[in-house]
């Protein structure tokens, strides 16, 4: 519930209808809320020094009707009388005084910037005339007066911040509308002066500062101030001190941090932190000829190897071809040129040769095209290190990873904060100090947590105050280890709940737990996934949330540090890790068994069978008509064999 009282009464969250009468009550206890008004002081807000004699039993009747509309706590009964019961954040006055003390605060401590954008806050909650429903009450006009002086003195407060922080070259026209709307009001000439110096304009400072001598004169008999006598001295005398550096650019709409999402080749320009690295990959693959970047899930490999290798080759004119292996890695590989000059191949997520694809006949004839490759071109694979060791079982591709290696560890402090730093003063962005120190230390030394540090700088963004990126926004997060599980859960509160159990449903098919029980993002098909309308509307909500990705008719989700950072999927995945690899091969199966229109050899028989129904029956998940039938149709055919051996 919100009051807003800085024009006409507006109350928005609140439910019911209220009339005139109870306008003038609300509007009465919010002069001074949290202040005991009695039925009298009540009464005469509402008709001066001629109530009527029900005014008694009238006050109560609006004090009834405002409690249904505002809910029954926000008006207190006491026997002295009544007290309206809000906070800051819920009556528009109350916040804006706040934000005016926060605006002077920084201003104080040389935050202009901040300053100038909290106290644009503050006064864009005016809508109009203060109390308006008072109709002359005394102590309604008096606090009126009080918070328009308030908004007055906040106008220059705001322009002189905005000066400080280097923009007086956007302010010379608010300047000027400033003096106009209040002539009288001296600091308001003294700072469109200031602002006309500032932008190199000295005579035009100069003539409104003889301007406003006049004004003073003639209006009100006084002379200039000395602050303003000593504005004029200053700017004859070209004092450096007046200068200020003009403020950065405006700053790009576009957060440059990625959240989950890896670097990508177009992204190269705000990739930073992993020069070292780069380096190093570099060399190794032009005098090995292959590069296997090595390390632990949320390290980075993907970002490396996309914004940093395959983006340097491609700016050297070199053909690159990015690939991810998915459940058919043979097919991954018909984006390969069949003419023209060997690229530059890059095997992204090269763990989904082993967590997605269950053909072993079709890894061996990866794995062979892989090293025919290497043969003839150039070749670098991202794979996570606890997959290191299936690999073994191909000599040919684990000779090159060998040869190859690089073990990518975590970031050390500096290049922490070229990560941080560098999209920030790339887009414009000042960055509150203490706020890069703070994010160094919650993620130094550990390096499976890019991915987090990513989505909380991204989550900060949003919360930013004008362009400044505060420690405040990023608290308000829930931190590096809190951000992305705040936003699943917000997401998650935003889903109707009958449409919760296919939310949950939809998560689950994205996830496959390895034997070990480790989470692996599972690829699939759009067409798998959104089966139904409803369906489409939450990957769509995921989507826009930046925790799925769909893209070339494909979803999965954004980064596998979802599950680990948000409790309740893993909760989720927990409840039946071997069910979800029962899941994982259904869906497979079912849709190949389709594609082939049906065939009887590709139906589920014995073991697999079995346990299938079992979990079916067990967990009753939401399966889809093509799974449903599958398992249907593979039941009865296995009773039919079996009837059929027995007749035999």
């Amino acid at each position: 519930m919100r009051i807003a009282l800085l024009g006409p009464l507006v109350i928005d969250g609140g439910v019911g209808k209220i009339g005139p009468r109870d306008r003038v009550v609300l509007t009465a206890l919010a002069v001074r809320p949290g202040e005991v008004y009695s039925t009298d002081r009540l009464a005469d807000a509402l008709w001066g020094d001629r109530p009527p004699a029900s005014s008694k039993k009238i006050v109560q009747g609006c004090v009834a009707r405002l409690r249904r509309a505002l809910g029954q706590e926000a008006i207190e009964t006491l026997p002295q009388g009544y007290r309206l019961q809000v906070s800051s954040d819920e009556l528009d006055t109350l916040l804006f005084e706040h934000l005016v003390g926060r605006g002077r605060e920084l201003l104080t401590v040389g935050e202009a910037e901040r300053a100038s954008y909290t106290l644009g806050q503050a006064l864009d909650l005016w809508r109009g005339e203060a109390f308006v429903d008072l109709n002359g009450w005394e102590p309604g006009l008096v606090e009126a007066g009080r918070l328009d002086e308030l908004r007055l003195d906040s106008e220059e407060i705001r322009l002189d911040g905005a000066l400080q922080a280097g923009h007086h070259l956007e302010v010379l026209t608010e300047a000027q509308d400033l003096v106009a709307a209040a002539p009288l009001r001296e600091r308001r000439w003294g700072l469109l002066a200031l602002a006309q110096y500032q932008a190199g304009r000295q005579a035009e400072a100069l003539r409104t500062l003889r301007r406003v001598r006049m004004v003073l004169a003639n209006e009100l008999g006084l002379d200039p101030s000395p602050d303003l006598v000593a504005l004029e001295q200053a700017i004859l005398q070209q004092d450096p001190t007046l200068l200020v550096e003009p403020a950065i650019r405006e700053p790009s709409a576009v957060c440059p941090y990625r959240g989950l999402l890896p670097y990508d080749i177009d992204d190269s320009d705000t990739f930073f932190g992993r020069d070292a690295d780069l380096a190093a990959c570099l060399e190794r693959l032009s005098t090995v000829g292959a590069l296997a970047v090595v390390g632990p899930s949320g390290s980075g490999k993907s970002s490396l190897v996309r914004a940093g290798i395959a983006a340097t080759y491609r700016r050297n004119g070199h053909r690159t071809v990015i690939v991810t292996p998915g459940m058919h890695p043979t097919d991954a590989l018909t984006a390969m040129p069949d003419r023209g000059p060997v690229p530059l191949l890059i095997v992204d997520q090269f763990e989904e040769v082993f967590s997605q694809c269950e053909d072993l006949d079709e890894q061996t004839r990866f794995f062979a095209a892989l090293a025919e490759h290497a043969g003839k071109g150039l070749l670098v694979m991202a794979l996570r290190a606890d997959r290191m060791g299936e690999v073994s079982a191909y000599p040919d591709v684990s000779r090159l990873i060998e040869r190859g290696l690089y073990l990518l560890g975590a970031m050390a402090e500096d290049d922490l904060r070229a990560a941080i730093e560098g999209p920030a003063r790339q887009a414009g962005l000042p960055i509150e100090p203490g706020l890069v120190d703070l994010l160094v230390h919650e993620v130094e030394g550990e390096p499976g947590a890019l991915p987090l540090l990513s989505h909380a700088l991204r989550e900060t963004w949003v919360r930013r105050e004008g362009r400044t990126l505060t420690v405040e926004g990023y608290q308000a997060t829930g931190g590096i280890r809190g951000a992305v599980a705040q936003s699943a859960e917000d997401v998650y509160e935003r889903v109707d709940p009958d449409q919760r159990d296919a939310f949950r449903d939809l998560l689950l098919r994205l996830v496959v737990p390895t034997e070990e029980g480790e989470p692996v993002r599972s690829r699939l098909p759009r067409r798998l996934v959104a089966t139904d309308e409803q369906r489409e509307q939450l990957i769509e909500l995921l989507v826009g949330a930046r925790l799925v990705t769909s893209d070339d008719g494909v979803v999965e989700l954004t980064h596998e540090a979802l599950v680990r950072a948000w409790p309740r999927l893993r909760e989720w995945l927990d409840e039946d890790a071997d069910g979800q690899r029962i899941r994982h091969h259904l869906t497979v199966a079912a849709d190949a068994w389709a594609e082939m229109d049906r065939p009887d050899s590709e139906l589920y028989r014995g073991v697999r069978l079995t346990r299938a129904l079992e979990w079916r029956d067990r967990a009753a998940p939401q399966l889809t008509a093509t799974e449903q039938a599958f398992l249907d149709t593979s039941q009865a055919h296995a009773a039919d064999e079996l009837r059929d051996a027995v007749q035999r």
